[in-house]
């Protein structure tokens, strides 16, 4: 019985591995999943029926005259006493059997994955307890800066809730979308004059404007993509994306900061809305170019659509010379096009340049930015960083940043990050400044904690390094500028003294889902 048994299973372990075989290249990965785990659980299910198995009685002792020698079984004084055969755990209806690895936290729970009809959910928020000793004076036609607590007082925020519905159809096509619904608060100084200006002859002096903070719902990405048989695959989409440049995102959990830095603040578009193609020309080069409405930056709180007759263009260029345990990529890219409000003359532009480098506990990012804008205009500034008006100007800046982080263990790790924009004519901060920022946040990966739990399955843009179902992230950030640009005072007060110096701490929780 125990030989057939035996023989029954190795049989339809045998003919799952083959069917497994032969359907690899008609299978997606998770029908190759599934096969894999069912292998599994029919090993799991001999290894139990090998233990339940009786052992075999021992031989009689033989009769009184009978031949012995070697071939003959050895005697015993007695025969050996039988135990009596294990109970065998048969499923009851109802019943499954338990999966060592959980792939969602829900099944923790004893939940199933948020799934329906092959259609994904998933999404994130993020809370966050937050210190600042001074806000930091953008004028407003520069836009404004986020503003996580009011100048040396300690506030608990919810910031961020997102949710998504995505779907596969075909290898060759998928889409997805997500709304967000974010809560917060963004401050701009402005002249003493009630009209943003400044008197003719009189003393200005700036002030920091009242926004309140708001809870904002927006349709946050979207896309629909399909793969046309060309070479490798061409990737067309539709939809609203992040920018493909360097490696930080708008959204917190994209981030190993709970800040960004002033190159994504101020340097750079964040966001995008039209067309963009893809192409892999091989596994070490790809190349992304789009075609989109404008230039959307949360600092100047741009919406995604367009705000005069033309488009914007640009594109990527990526290399990545190590994709095997390590992964190296570098890009290069740039934008162009006209962003002012019904204006298609004067044109916006950057050239950028980014670089990750995933090693085993090790992640390295960097990226560069240089832009320029052509007939620029903006009003007079006035204490605590007085600068006359401009008009029709060609303005330059430049930005950059550098971040390390290393995962000291499997469950912590710690990132650093050094920001720096140099804003030569004022056009992008508001103010002529070479802004710094020295950012340390360790990372509590919480959910790696959790016996078991398998990885989100998403990593970091362009690189190895994964992103965990909860962190826990203690940010403090120095920043420093050469102009006395942060004050602490209250909204609608003339300000006319200011410091260098800023000090920010942040306490941050983002769950992913």
């Amino acid at each position: 019985m125990r030989r057939s048994i035996r023989a029954a299973i190795v049989v339809a372990v045998s003919v799952i591995a083959l069917a497994a075989s032969s359907a690899f290249a008609q299978t997606g990965p998770s029908e190759i999943e599934q096969l894999k785990q069912e292998l599994r659980r029919m090993q799991e299910r001999l290894q139990k029926l090998e233990q339940q198995q009786p052992p075999a009685p021992p031989p009689s002792p033989p009769a009184s005259g009978a031949a012995t020698g070697p071939t003959a079984a050895p005697a015993s004084g007695a025969a050996a006493a039988q135990a009596p055969p294990a109970p065998v755990l048969a499923q009851r209806p109802g019943e499954r059997e338990i999966q060592l690895e959980r792939e969602h936290p829900f099944e923790v729970l004893g939940l199933p994955k948020p799934e329906l009809g092959g259609v994904r959910f998933s999404g994130f928020f993020v809370g966050s307890a937050n210190y600042n000793s001074h806000i930091q004076m953008v004028p407003e036609f520069a836009g404004s800066i986020p503003v996580s607590s009011e100048p040396r007082r300690t506030d608990f925020r919810f910031d961020q809730f997102s949710f998504g519905a995505f779907k596969t159809f075909a290898p060759w096509l998928s889409a997805g979308a997500s709304i967000e619904v974010e809560r917060h608060g963004h401050r701009h100084s402005h002249g003493f004059d009630p009209d943003f200006g400044c008197p003719g002859s009189g003393l200005c002096v700036e002030q920091f404007g009242a926004e309140g903070i708001e809870t904002e719902v927006s349709l946050h990405r979207f896309n629909i993509t399909g793969i046309v048989p060309i070479g490798n695959g061409l990737a067309l989409s539709f939809g609203r994306f992040d920018t493909p440049f360097g490696y930080e995102r708008h959204d917190a959990a994209l981030n190993l900061t709970a800040t960004t830095s002033e190159l994504q603040r101020f340097g750079r578009p964040q966001s995008m809305t039209g067309f963009t193609v893809a192409y892999q020309f091989a596994p070490w080069l790809d190349a992304t170019a789009w075609i989109v409405n404008r230039w959307e930056n949360e600092t100047t709180e741009d919406p995604l659509e367009d705000n005069n007759r033309d488009k914007s263009f640009g594109g990527r260029i990526g290399f990545t010379p190590l994709h095997g345990a390590q992964l190296l990529n570098i890009g290069i890219g740039g934008w162009w096009g006209p962003e002012r409000d019904d204006d298609s003359k004067h044109e916006r532009w950057i050239i950028d340049a980014d670089v990750t480098w995933s090693m085993a506990r090790l992640l390295l990012a960097a990226e560069v930015v240089y832009g320029g804008e052509s007939g620029v205009s903006f009003r007079r500034r006035g204490l605590p960083f007085p600068a006359p008006a401009a008009r029709d100007r060609d303005v330059n800046w430049l930005g950059l940043y550098a971040l390390a982080h290393y995962d000291i263990m499997p469950w912590l790790g710690l990132t650093f990050r050094y920001g720096l924009f140099n804003d030569f004519d004022a056009a992008r901060t508001g103010v002529a400044q070479v802004l710094q920022s020295f950012t340390i946040a360790p990372i509590v990966h919480l959910s790696r904690l959790i016996p078991d739990l398998r990885p989100l399955g998403a990593a970091y843009a362009r690189t190895r390094h994964p992103i965990d179902w909860v962190d826990v992230r203690l940010e403090y950030r120095l920043n420093h500028s050469n102009e006395p640009v942060f004050s602490s005072a209250k909204p609608g007060v003339p300000i006319t003294s200011a410091d260098e110096t800023a000090h920010q701490v942040t306490l941050q929780f983002v769950v992913n889902y």
